[in-house]
């Protein structure tokens, strides 16, 4: 096809990317839809609670790591044990020593000889738990840090006041007294004056790593005087390094400086970085005189306010005043309802302090801060710090230690140290603003630093880290690596993901296409607002402040605490009591009636509760939000009030009374509770969670400067308010829905979006601009009332390309994953199973009959038993919850049969056969010819009446059953268990799909569809 001149419009999702080709005319106007399609892709958050879901990964991959490193360890210990001659090489031999007791031999062996087999015994049991050893950059994060540095201490002392010599010792009189030798962590919940239950977390005991090494010390030493041959200095090295050794942390890297890309940022605890922070905005502060004119600052007021700034933490722009001596009517241009202050050097604030350096601290340079600070953000050691402290200061011990633990800002500028010391001179020279400072400095503008600015037009899009370093961790930089961990990626996983699936359809359009002659993207930001409009927003926002003010002293009361003690979550609890009902003595709990006390609101029988589920909707809402009841809470799980209306009827919890109640609520959370409320919160147009709609700013931001790399001098962005009023005026909400209503359960009403966007050109922009500026909200509606359409058959175009589109689904046939949930159960007769619970905080049995996946061992036959065969008998198992494939197959008499094969079997398959085994693309598993094998996500077509369809594999069942939907229908999870919505998963079992000529096809990332046609 012949290159052309067309503009690409990208409709910019956290999941979702939509896209329009419109072909320009040579007055550079659009006139006809090419082509529009929609990619579809998993954000890589876990959707009950927004987190990445390379967390859950992690915290798993760090829980094998550590027990293959204690296995690894204790391997290490047995053969340095054996090679130094202090256990035998025979392992039977060596088994009759596990009879010995090892707390005996720990505290024995500090006065009298042990053979060596005795000493290695009690070696052995202390390398099993080695004790803790702090971090205190890892243990500053570490909720338990507290109760776990008490029974260090508790521990200390406890040592000392019975005279032990040792931990050993001492853990040897507690075995012999019949107490606890373990670290077993308590959480004990205790009642307070104030009716509220406070969690007391507590170790029964806790050693740390200095206790061992101090024992192992003692022993040796005194087992040397005994068996100075035996206990050689070679041994006692390779011994010890063994027990104590521990890998450095692996540090976290910073993100690069937006100056000098090769650079580390900068903490956001280092003086300098706060410095510049300040003269960065007072430089920019304005006062406002009379007839709206406004000056800023002289270069005394600044620096006069600038070392007021640099002694404390804020100053209130009252106190500013006061200190510049101007009038109280003077005002400045960062003052309103919403902020009545300048932060300060927080830094300088606290180590000011008389507990800390205090006014010592003013007298040390700017470098020498920063080399201070520098020490305390970085030294992983707290001892080594505190030594630093005492060794450079003079401090004692206990000044030191409060030094080290000085609750500095934690994160990081966006600068780099380099950087600081070229602009942060030229922000001190003048009263400049930063722009100016910046090319005073030698740097050029943010706007010419992207490789954009050179004017460059790339053949494809590169993979984005090469090109946006500013945006991208380091990278190691070595060529051969794969790009990702070559240039680094942004740590927000839906951005990464974003902006890969970006090069991915675009690419593929240039290489169809050609370049676009223009690209416009769409941006979720804010239309310009009105004066009156920003007064109202300040106004709005004045009084949520106030409100919470007032709460958060209504909590502090009635708790008896101090206002700083209150937590947010019993802020929102008395806010969303108080939306129960106007009347106090009226508030209630929305499904059981029981009426809602403070006393009970603040205590742990109130729960806030999502009304509509959070898993099914993502809607972390205050509308979405009420409090209820526990039991209430718990009845009703993981479902809309209508769903759980029969359980609530067994406990005697009238519906009706339960609609009574929510008609006191706001308007925008009682329709939640109707029966058909979780459909009318799917027709809402903005149904996107906060952080998805962050996502979506941040990813057009970038999306933007990375685009550019292909089409540099024509990249722009619109907001997205405008694409939703000008769908709507275009008529283009009937494309895919009803009565006018835009039709999220289509995934492709992200291309009506950007064919909408491919229109909105530069004068279709300032003229709504302009209108936004100058017109009250309620009348920018009607400001597009008799909106004339783009060309005049352009709803047409619309129509042909939305109902020409494939939707591409970013596939995923790899076999990892979850193999089971997480919960083991002990296995009973019967193909019974138990496992236990916490329910309100007391341990409690469950039996029931559930299919597990049984778990085996070598390695303990003795202890669970071993089948008649002879085989090792199962001791747990664990429900597997996902299926990774099936294999269709030809029977011998040319049948299609069927094998499910779920995750767990994927993963012993290719652990012992290898993964081409698993993805053979003849042969299935049983060794029949395989006719085809489908995965969750895969796309067939079906011959139905006469008719082609293209479907998409939504679920596999144990049983055979294949659960299909349209290849273009969203949100299909929710609307099948719906049993009000008419929507239904298609079910096909092998048979039936073999009638309905059911083949696998493959659609490209642009919607073009591979279709071999079908084989029998």
């Amino acid at each position: 096809m012949a290159k052309m001149r067309y503009r690409l419009a990208l409709d910019l999702g956290s999941t979702s990317l939509g896209w329009a080709m419109v072909r320009l005319n040579d007055a550079n106007e659009p006139h006809a839809i090419i082509k529009a399609g929609v990619r579809i892709f998993s954000d890589g958050r876990n959707p009950k609670d927004g987190s990445s879901l390379a967390v859950t990964r992690r915290d798993a991959r760090a829980m094998r790591r550590r027990r293959d490193r204690l296995l690894k360890r204790k391997s290490r210990m047995m053969a340095n044990l054996v090679e130094y001659g202090f256990f035998p090489v025979d392992p039977v031999a060596r088994k009759e020593f596990e009879l010995l007791d090892p707390y005996e031999l720990r505290a024995r062996g500090l006065n009298e000889a042990l053979q060596p087999s005795e000493f290695a015994r009690a070696l052995f049991h202390i390398n099993q738990r080695r004790g803790f050893k702090s971090n205190r950059k890892t243990d500053k994060k570490d909720n338990d840090a507290g109760a776990l540095k008490t029974a260090l201490k508790n521990l200390r002392a406890a040592m000392v006041s019975d005279g032990s010599r040792t931990v050993g010792e001492w853990l040897y009189k507690r075995h012999t007294s019949g107490q606890t030798v373990r670290a077993r962590y308590r959480q004990t919940p205790v009642k307070q004056e104030n009716g509220k239950t406070k969690i007391d977390k507590s170790y029964d005991l806790y050693i740390d790593r200095a206790m061992i090494e101090a024992e192992f010390d003692a022993l040796w030493s005194a087992q040397t005087k005994f068996n100075s041959s035996q206990f050689t200095e070679d041994a006692r090295l390779a011994l010890k390094d063994c027990l104590l050794h521990q890998r450095p942390l692996k540090p976290v890297k910073p993100g690069r400086c937006t100056l000098l890309p090769d650079e580390e940022r900068a903490p956001l605890a280092l003086p300098s970085t706060q410095q510049f922070r300040m003269y960065q905005e007072v430089n920019n502060l304005r006062i406002l005189g009379e007839g709206l004119s406004e000056g800023p600052l002289t270069l005394a007021q600044r620096n006069l306010l600038v070392t007021a700034l640099e002694q404390h933490s804020k100053r209130s722009f009252t106190q500013i005043k006061r200190l510049l001596d101007l009038s109280g009517a003077a005002q400045f241009n960062f003052e309103d309802p919403k902020r009545q202050e300048l932060k300060g050097n927080t830094t300088s604030a606290i180590l000011s302090k008389t507990d800390y350096f205090g006014a010592t601290w003013f007298d040390l340079s700017l470098e020498r801060q920063d080399e201070i600070v520098g020490k305390l953000v970085n030294e992983e050691n707290e001892t080594l710090l505190i030594n630093w402290l005492q060794n450079e200061f003079g401090f004692d011990e206990r000044k030191a230690e409060k030094i080290a633990n000085a609750a500095l800002p934690e994160g990081y500028g966006s600068l780099c140290a380099k950087a600081l010391v070229r602009i942060l001179p030229e922000l001190k020279k003048e009263v400049v603003t930063y722009d100016k400072a910046l090319v005073a400095a030698g740097f050029e503008h943010h706007s010419n630093i992207s490789h954009a600015a050179t004017g460059e037009i790339l053949p494809l899009l590169p993979y984005y880290g090469e090109y946006l370093q500013r945006h991208v961790g380091f990278g190691t930089g070595v060529p051969e690596d794969h790009p990702e961990k070559r240039y680094g990626k942004i740590a927000n996983p839906t951005v990464h993901i974003g902006l890969n699936q970006i090069r991915v359809v675009v690419n593929a359009l240039i290489k169809r296409y050609g370049h676009p002659s223009e690209v416009i993207v769409e941006l979720a930001r804010d239309l310009k607002q009105s004066q009156e409009q920003r007064k109202e927003d300040n106004k709005r926002q004045t009084e949520n402040q106030n409100r919470n003010a007032r709460l958060r002293q209504d909590v502090a009361t009635a708790l008896n605490i101090s206002a700083e003690r209150v937590r947010r979550d019993d802020i929102q609890k008395m806010l969303l009591w108080e939306e129960l009902s106007h009347d106090a003595a009226d508030r209630r709990c929305p499904y059981s009636g029981v009426q809602i006390s403070v006393q009970m609101l603040l205590s742990d029988q109130v729960e806030i509760e999502h009304i509509l589920p959070f898993s099914q909707t993502l809607d972390d809402g205050l509308n979405n939000k009420t409090v209820a009841m526990r039991q209430a809470n718990r009845i009703k799980g993981n479902r809309t009030p209508w769903e759980a209306r029969n359980d609530f009827a067994a406990q005697g919890w009238n519906h009706e009374d339960m609609l009574a109640r929510a008609e006191k609520m706001p308007k925008n959370k009682r329709y939640r509770f109707g029966d058909d409320g979780y459909q009318r919160w799917l027709r809402e147009d903005k149904t996107f969670l906060a952080r998805a709609l962050n996502d979506t700013r941040h990813l057009s931001r970038v999306a933007r400067e990375y685009m550019s790399l292909i089409c540099p001098q024509n990249t722009r962005v619109i907001p997205g308010q405008m694409t939703a009023m000008l769908r709507s005026k275009f008529g283009l909400n009937d494309i895919l829905g009803l009565y006018g209503e835009k039709n999220r359960n289509d995934h492709r009403h992200h291309a009506v979006d950007a064919c909408v966007i491919a229109v909105t050109d530069q004068s279709m922009l300032q003229r709504f601009a302009k209108a936004s500026a100058n017109a009250r909200e309620q009348h920018l509606t009607r400001l597009v009332e008799n909106m004339p359409l783009p060309w005049d058959t352009y709803r047409d175009h619309v129509a042909r390309a939305i109902n020409a589109i494939f939707v591409s689904h970013k596939p995923d046939h790899g076999h990892e994953g979850a193999m089971h949930n997480d919960t083991a159960y002990g296995l009973l007769s019967g193909g019974v199973v138990r496992t236990h619970k916490i329910v309100d905080g007391i341990r409690q049995r469950e039996d029931s009959n559930l299919k597990v996946i049984e778990m085996t061992s070598n390695k303990a036959p003795k202890r669970h038993g071993l089948l008649p065969d002879g085989s090792p008998r199962p001791y747990k198992g664990y429900k597997g919850d996902s299926n990774y494939c099936m294999e269709i197959y030809r029977t011998d008499d040319g049948k299609w049969a069927s094998d499910v094969i779920s995750t767990f079997q994927a993963y012993q398959i290719v652990r012992h056969e290898g993964v081409a085994r698993l993805r053979n693309p003849r042969l299935s598993l049983n060794g029949k010819h395989l006719v085809m094998r489908l995965l969750i996500g895969d796309t067939l077509r079906l011959e139905v009446n006469g008719r082609t369809e293209t479907v998409r594999i939504q679920k596999l069942a144990g049983n055979g059953q294949i659960f299909l939907a349209s290849h273009q229908e969203a949100n299909v999870d929710a609307r099948n268990r719906d049993a009000s919505d008419t929507f239904a998963f298609v079910s096909k079992m092998v048979g039936s799909l073999r009638t309905a000529k059911g083949r696998r096809v493959t659609v490209s990332p642009i919607g073009e569809v591979k279709d071999k046609g079908f084989v029998d």
